[in-house]
This record gives structure tokens, C-alpha cells and sequence, in this order.
């Protein structure tokens, strides 16, 4: 509670503010774009690019903190940047015209309950979701309309779609959701690889402080070395027969845990070099997918990135009964039906098959390969482009 009124009381400061903000013409009409405020690796950055330099009539800003250094200067390459939380960015958000952003809850700085609540009687912006993820399992709890308040839902493939525009739990109208494919799989179409292979598990919430404190710097809890995805994960990491297979071939496997528990990865340890840790300030998935010949993930959306590129995929579910009781619950979408990767639940068969993907030189099944072609209806580098006449055409 004390936090919805010290929001609150911020917002109405910042409105009264805005009435004598000498940059308002600078803001008037804006499309102000961001990720999680101290990013540009996802969609957000992608479709900022594609506008600064497909679209230069349209007033876009990219809200990031100054102190990320790399991606910051990135995104100043292209002009347009506001610091993140700053006072610029609480008052542009008064004139915007359109606010985009890959999550929920960040392209505000304040509590997104006082957004709705306040804000979009101030100032009735369209919100478009940009996404980061694609819909698979049942998120109707926390991606319905009522309480995202999303205008426009960006998704990836026709699932996706289907999952959002079709399902009453989620509350959109079927002009509220637009199937244009995600911005960053325009680069996905040309790629050179190393000899690589990359392990990139998702979170797991009940593994992770919830407390606003680390929002921006998650943090898992302390018994996380007591947890089954540690003694899972642990394991695999020091597997001598892995690592035998990685010597052989003269290939490096990255581990890069998801966004939210980057904060456990100096507690996994590796007796080999061929073994990387790989953090987010030193690592891009994007790069790292480009780069990578073949996938280990879990329940991820990043799967279906990496499928776009007609590369294998291997899904380690060890967990999968403490997962969809505990994170997420199960969609209608099968893994095992429609999926677009082989699904392992003990680590002996999933070491069996990398040894086999390192045999056939990584070549997707054609079981798979069927299936990517079935789940994406666009499979091309025109994606900004579809986002950009989505937004344009939302009435």
C-alpha cells in the first residue's frame, strides 16, 4: 500500500509538472519504446532500429539507463535515447502517443495497478506489447487485458495467436492481437556459427526473490542450492561423458541462464574449459542463438527463435510436474505433439542425443523441420514491417 501512494502522489507531481515541461513539443505525439529499462537486446531495440531508420517521420524514443553502458551507447548510435526513470521520461509520458514495450509493468517506472488507475486518465496512450516471449502454456492470470491493459498484443506464429485472440480467459478482441511475427526474427535469416552448443534454461518463479527491491536485478532465493534445477543443472554442467563429447569435437557449451537467474550462475561450476558461463553483461542471446549450432532448453520460448533458423533443439524437463503446479500452468499447446524439439526427462537420454547431433552434424529431423514450417506463417526478415502497419492500422 505505502507503495501505490508514493506512486501515486509521483504521478500527479509529474502531471502537474507537465503542464509547464519546456520540452513538450519534443514529446508531443511520441512512441516511446523500451524493454525492462536497462536493455536493448530484444524486441524493443530491433523495432526502435527498424523505425529510426525505416520511419523517420514517426517521433520514436528509447527509454534505457545511461549506467548499461554498451547497450546504451547502442541505442544513442541511433539518436533518440531518454534515461530511463528520469524526470524527462516520467513527463514525455504525458505527450506520448503510443508506448511499446517487450514486458508488462516497465515502460512506466511506477506501480502498474497506479498506471491504470491514474495515468490513463492523464493520458490515454495505446500500449502496445511488443512481447518477449511466445504464449504456449496458460498465462491467462497474468497476460488478460484486464490486468496488462494492453491495447495492441504483438505475437509470434499462429499458437501464439490463437492462444490470445481465441481464448476468452485472456479478454482481447480480435483487433487487439495481431499475428506479425516477433521484430527480432528479422534477424534471423542470415546467421554464422560456431562451434558452439548453448544451454539456456527459463526461470523458475518460486526460485526467485519477488520483492520490488530486485526487479531490475533479480535474485534467487537462499536455498537454491537445495532446489532439483541446481542438482539438475549442476549435474549435466560436470557430466564426464558431455564433456568427453565436447573435447572430441572441438566444441564450447554456454550456459546462460534466464534474465531472472543470472544471479545463481557463479554458484555452477565446470571441471572444463570447453564449459562457459556465460552472464548478460558480457553475452546477448541474440548473438548467442546466431552463433550456437544446437539448443538445450526446458520449457523456454527461445526454443521456437532458434527453430526459426532451422536448428535442433533439445528439451531437458526434469522437472515437468513441480513446473506446471508451480510457475506456469500447462497450455493447450503440446510440446510433444507440435513441438519442434525432442523432450528428455533424465540426463543419460539427453546426453545420448547431443552425441547424436554431433554424429549427423546437427541436421534437423524431418519430424521438426515439418513442424517449424507448420508453426510459422511468416518465416522472413519483414516482421518490423508487419508490427509497424499493425500499430499504424489499430484503431
Amino acid at each position: 500500500m505505502p507503495r501505490y501512494v508514493g506512486d501515486s502522489l509521483l504521478i500527479i507531481k509529474r502531471w502537474i509538472q507537465s503542464f509547464f515541461f519546456v520540452k513538450k513539443a519534443l514529446y508531443r505525439n511520441a512512441w516511446l519504446i523500451c524493454e525492462r529499462g536497462v536493455e536493448a537486446r530484444d524486441n524493443g531495440f530491433v523495432f526502435f532500429k527498424y523505425l529510426r531508420e525505416n520511419h523517420p517521420e514517426i517521433n520514436a524514443y528509447y527509454l534505457i539507463e545511461s549506467k548499461n553502458n554498451e547497450d546504451y551507447e547502442k541505442v544513442k548510435q541511433l539518436g533518440n535515447v531518454v534515461e530511463y526513470n528520469s524526470k524527462e521520461h516520467h513527463l514525455a509520458l504525458f505527450f506520448a502517443s503510443h508506448l511499446l514495450s517487450t514486458h508488462v509493468g516497465y515502460i512506466t517506472p511506477w506501480s502498474f495497478v497506479c498506471y491504470k488507475t491514474f495515468f490513463k486518465w492523464m493520458n490515454n496512450a495505446k500500449f502496445v506489447l511488443l512481447n518477449h516471449g511466445m504464449t504456449k502454456e496458460d498465462m491467462s492470470a497474468v497476460l488478460n487485458r484486464r490486468v496488462t491493459g494492453v491495447d495492441l498484443f504483438i505475437t509470434a506464429n499462429q499458437v501464439d495467436y490463437d492462444a490470445i485472440a481465441k481464448d476468452s480467459r485472456y479478454g482481447y478482441d480480435l483487433n487487439q492481437v495481431a499475428l506479425t511475427g516477433y521484430a527480432r526474427y528479422d534477424n534471423w535469416t542470415n546467421f554464422v556459427e560456431k562451434k558452439q552448443i548453448v544451454l539456456m534454461p527459463t526461470w523458475r518463479a518460486y526460485l526467485v526473490d519477488k520483492s520490488r527491491h530486485y526487479r531490475n536485478q533479480p535474485r534467487v532465493l537462499p536455498q537454491f542450492k537445495e532446489s532439483e534445477y541446481y542438482k539438475q543443472y549442476q549435474s549435466l554442467l560436470s557430466n564426464s561423458r558431455l564433456i568427453r563429447l565436447l573435447e572430441e569435437y572441438d566444441t564450447n557449451l554456454v550456459f546462460y541462464p534466464h534474465y531472472e537467474m543470472q544471479s545463481a550462475l557463479s554458484l555452477f561450476s565446470s571441471n572444463s574449459e570447453r564449459v562457459i558461463f556465460a552472464n548478460k553483461n558480457t553475452h546477448d542471446i541474440p548473438t548467442l542463438l546466431r552463433e550456437s549450432k544446437l539448443m538445450i532448453t526446458d520449457y523456454s520460448g527461445v526454443g521456437f527463435d532458434f527453430s526459426y533458423m532451422y536448428k535442433p533443439i533439445l528439451y531437458y524437463q526434469f522437472d515437468q510436474k513441480e513446473y506446471y503446479s508451480s510457475h506456469y500452468k500447462i497450455g493447450d499447446f503440446s510440446m510433444q505433439k507440435d513441438g519442434v524439439g525432442e523432450i528428455f526427462e533424465k540426463e543419460a537420454d539427453l546426453i545420448d542425443a547431443i552425441e547424436r547431433y554431433f554424429i549427423t552434424n546437427f541436421s534437423v529431423l524431418d519430424e521438426y523441420r515439418n513442424r517449424i514450417d507448420k508453426l510459422f506463417t511468416f518465416h522472413d526478415d519483414k516482421n518490423c514491417q508487419r508490427i509497424f502497419q499493425a500499430i499504424v492500422n489499430y484503431k
